[in-house]
């Protein structure tokens, strides 16, 4: 075989993950994990095949969310860094509709905090402070993760492939950056059904907010991206993620910055 066929089987075999995770997505029936296919992928292709996923579904960024931002976490999957995923259009649910569980596979709820970003921000070199005056408003928000692999089982670099298990997300009440000095250390608490499940900081994901939008900047510049004006950013999980079933209720509130509410 020339190299040039190589190469595209490759680029092909990449494709066909793609592929299969958006088909996985759209007709709800998880795969595999793709490095069972690839075992050789590397970080660089696993984001490519993100990508690739984007593309097929047809719809457009919202902005981004990080993933494994925890340090428990990265010891448990065993990596070093956290990644990051894209916000795709038809993700947003607002606060007063069910969040679709026709649309998801296995779905699990973490509280974060989510910034929209106010003018562009690219890196390499930005620090925290940087990061926090380029936010504009600061939410309160639930993640709702759901990874098209079966079991919930996978490896960092399918997680990646897999855009960082990105299914959708409400926001509460918008608090101005201005308003609110940068929120790290805030309290946070997580109920399901009026029960509290489970209490964190804002400090668990990666330091603080600020912290882990510096960290993405710089990430993205990696690849000649960067934050633009008008994006929203999840900055990640502040407790561990829970089970969704029809008819629960989550709600979580952030000392200082609100509360917000996702009925299933």
């Amino acid at each position: 075989m020339t190299k040039a066929a190589t190469v595209r089987t490759r680029a092909d075999r990449l494709r066909a993950a793609a592929r299969a995770l958006a088909a996985a997505e759209r007709e709800r029936r998880p795969i595999p994990p793709i490095t069972r296919s690839i075992p050789d992928l590397t970080e660089d292709e696993a984001y490519a095949v993100a990508r690739m996923r984007g593309a097929e579904t047809g719809r457009g960024s919202l902005g981004y969310k990080l993933g494994y931002t925890s340090a428990a976490m990265r010891a448990q999957m065993g990596i070093e860094e956290p990644n990051h995923g894209v916000l795709l259009e038809g993700s947003a649910i607002a606060g007063d509709m069910p969040v679709p569980l026709d649309r998801l596979i296995h779905p699990l709820v973490e509280p974060e905090i989510t910034v929209l970003m106010g003018r562009d921000l690219g890196g390499p070199g930005v620090d925290g402070d940087e990061a926090w005056d380029a936010v504009d408003m600061v939410f309160p928000s639930l993640e709702i993760v759901d990874t098209r692999y079966e079991s919930y089982s996978f490896a960092a670099l399918d997680n990646i492939a897999d855009n960082s298990s990105a299914a959708c997300f409400v926001l509460g009440d918008g608090v101005p950056r201005r308003e609110v000095a940068e929120p790290g250390g805030r309290a946070v608490r997580l109920e399901r059904d009026g029960q509290s499940v489970d209490r964190g900081s804002s400090s668990d994901a990666m330091g603080g907010p600020a912290l882990a939008l510096a960290w993405l900047a710089n990430r993205l510049a990696r690849t000649g991206s960067c934050l633009r004006a008008g994006q929203l950013v999840m900055t990640g999980g502040l407790t561990r993620a829970y089970p969704a079933r029809a008819g629960s209720r989550f709600s979580a509130s952030f000392d200082g910055l609100g509360s917000v509410a996702a009925q299933f």
